[in-house]
């Protein structure tokens, strides 16, 4: 069984790679040659012309990813693999990365910042996009009424990929994709290193969920270098190396600034000894409730929450992390109104039902399954005489 499931992993992999490329906007052109532009108004007839059916395939590929997810997970910790596997994990993730980023147009923002910067010679964290009427990028991007939001660290990422595409837009959104492997790698290896005897299981928890491989891989969020970053400053920590990990957590924040919060970890490790678990239980209760402050309906997204996954790996607590999956399904489910219709016309308990629903029945499970073990412990417990 285990070895059929790379062959499974590729074939999902390959049905999202084409299924993506149904959502390229009609004003952006990839490529003229013959072949992709075919390819793509294929897609495009399944993606959005075809809504029951575009929903059937996204539901569909959701569900044997996490099922094949859970199997990985099941059968690992089974048999105890020692040994991590890079070389499929890579291809996996290679897939994913040139697939088409059909469910955000945050990395158009991203790139299009590094134009303002190097084209237009003004601060893309001033200005935003729409001032640039003329510009052709403007026809498929989104959210072009405001200024950058993020730090000045992901401008100049995203200025790195804009120079080296010699500012084609199609060479550097496949450069700054691509590069989405090298951050999601070292998230891997360092979830090796901090998570001690089950470190094989915890990067397999963290690498395989669909909901990253989908918002770091596919969508190209600036998530995936900021949470590195994050986690490299933790390793370092645990290393008592105390500068270098402030500047790791200062280029983390300089590209999405919520990662502040390990601030105050750095500063009062001189005084107090903190533990590595204790640290990652802080993590991840301020980042599972960062996003909450925000207007559900229209500023929660799903990407947050692979924010809790790397660390969620890092406890080994299986009911933290079962709970962790059900919520980056519940995460991925919360694109059904896109895909149904095109617009985001769902109300926000609409949304908060597809998002919290697995999340509460996890939880749910995970306490039934507490207290029956509990009743069937004293049940088994001979009566006083």
């Amino acid at each position: 069984m285990i070895k059929a499931l790379p062959w499974l992993y590729f074939l999902l992999a390959l049905f999202l790679f084409i299924y993506s490329y149904g959502f390229v906007d009609f004003n952006l052109t990839l490529s003229a040659h013959p072949a992709v532009t075919s390819f793509i108004s294929w897609s495009q007839q399944l993606a959005m012309f075809d809504r029951p059916t575009s929903l059937s395939v996204y539901l569909g590929l959701i569900i044997f990813f996490y099922l094949a997810y859970y199997l990985t997970l099941l059968l690992s910790s089974r048999r105890c693999i020692t040994s991590f596997p890079w070389r499929a994990i890579g291809g996996l993730a290679f897939i994913c990365a040139i697939s088409y980023p059909f469910l955000s147009s945050d990395v158009f923002k991203y790139l299009f910042s590094a134009k303002e910067l190097l084209v237009y010679h003004v601060n893309p964290h001033l200005v935003a996009p729409q001032v640039f009427e003329g510009d052709t990028w403007l026809r498929f991007m989104r959210w072009i009424h405001t200024p950058s939001p993020y730090g000045p660290v992901m401008t100049i990422l995203s200025s790195l990929y804009y120079l080296v595409g010699f500012g084609k837009f199609t060479p550097s959104l496949y450069l700054f994709k691509l590069d989405q492997i090298f951050w999601y790698g070292a998230s891997i290896w360092i979830i090796g290193r901090l998570a001690g005897k089950k470190a094989v299981v915890a990067q397999l928890f963290f690498a395989l969920n669909p909901l990253v491989l989908y918002e770091w891989l596919v969508n190209a969020h600036n998530d995936a270098p900021m949470i590195s970053l994050l986690l490299l400053s933790l390793y370092l920590f645990t290393l008592k190396k105390p500068l270098w990990s402030l500047l790791s957590l200062v280029l983390s924040i300089g590209i999405k600034y919520v990662t502040v919060i390990f601030l105050p970890i750095i500063i009062i490790s001189a005084k107090f000894k903190l533990k590595l678990t204790s640290i990652v239980y802080y993590l991840i209760s301020v980042l599972a409730l960062a996003p909450l402050v925000y207007f559900y309906s229209s500023q929660y997204q799903p990407w947050y929450v692979t924010w809790l996954v790397p660390f969620a790996a890092l406890t080994g607590s299986i009911p933290l992390m079962g709970v962790t999956a059900a919520y980056s399904l519940g995460a991925l489910l919360r694109y059904v109104p896109f895909i149904q219709t095109g617009e985001w016309l769902a109300g926000s308990r609409y949304f908060a039902l597809l998002t919290f629903a697995p999340l509460v029945f996890s939880l749910l499970y995970f306490l039934l399954l507490r207290f029956f073990r509990f009743y069937h412990g004293l049940s088994r417990r001979p009566i006083a005489q």
